[in-house]
Order: C-alpha cells, then sequence, then structure tokens
C-alpha cells in the first residue's frame, strides 16, 4: 500500500517539474523515462518458454506417480493394526521368576535316577 502511494506522490512530482519544462526539455524527460522502461522491461524467449514446458511437463508426471490412498487401503492398514495387537496379545512373557522355575525343574530331573 505504501508503495503505491509513493508512486502515486512520484508521478506528481515529475508531472509538476515536466510542467515546468520548454518543449525540448519535456521530450528528453520523456526520452530518458521511455528508455528506462524498456531497459526493464522483461523478455521472455523461446528457450524460457521450452523451460516453463518442461517444468510443466515434470509436474504432471509427478501427479501421474503419486499414491492415492483409497478407502479399501486404509481398512486393510487398520486390519493389519488388528491382527498386530492381536499377536501381541497371545505372546508369552517369560520373567526372571519362571526361568529359575524352569531352571531349578531341569536340575531336579537332572538328578533324579534313572529307571
Amino acid at each position: 500500500m505504501a508503495t503505491k502511494q509513493a508512486f502515486k506522490r512520484v508521478i506528481k512530482k515529475l508531472s509538476a517539474v515536466r510542467a515546468t519544462l520548454r518543449n525540448d526539455e519535456r521530450e528528453a524527460l520523456d526520452n530518458i523515462i521511455a528508455d528506462e522502461v524498456v531497459a526493464h522491461t522483461m523478455k521472455v524467449t523461446k528457450a524460457a518458454k521450452a523451460t516453463k514446458a518442461t517444468k510443466a511437463a515434470r509436474a504432471s508426471e509427478v501427479a501421474a506417480h503419486t499414491m492415492k490412498v483409497t478407502k479399501a487401503a486404509k481398512a486393510t492398514k487398520a486390519t493389519k493394526a488388528a491382527r498386530a495387537s492381536e499377536v501381541a496379545a497371545h505372546t508369552m512373557k517369560v520373567t526372571k521368576a519362571a526361568k529359575a522355575t524352569k531352571a531349578a525343574k531341569a536340575a531336579i530331573v537332572a538328578q533324579a535316577p534313572e529307571a
């Protein structure tokens, strides 16, 4: 917004200065401004247009390779998670006490006379 207001102020001042100039000086000012405008214009070449087309083609190729997750895929993912939790619920956790009991039983069996 401030830039737009500054632009208007500069134009107003330039117009006031231009009004005080003689005809030949006005032409000189107009030429200076016109030359600056031409010097700062952006020229789009064929190479730039080709680059733009190439970028668009790459973007469409990337879009073609994106993975779309459907409801079925989400349901499959939920089913896999449920199976994993069921497997985890059925795993046997061996504690130190259980290991000690197992070792004690093995020792008793080893001491028992063979029949």
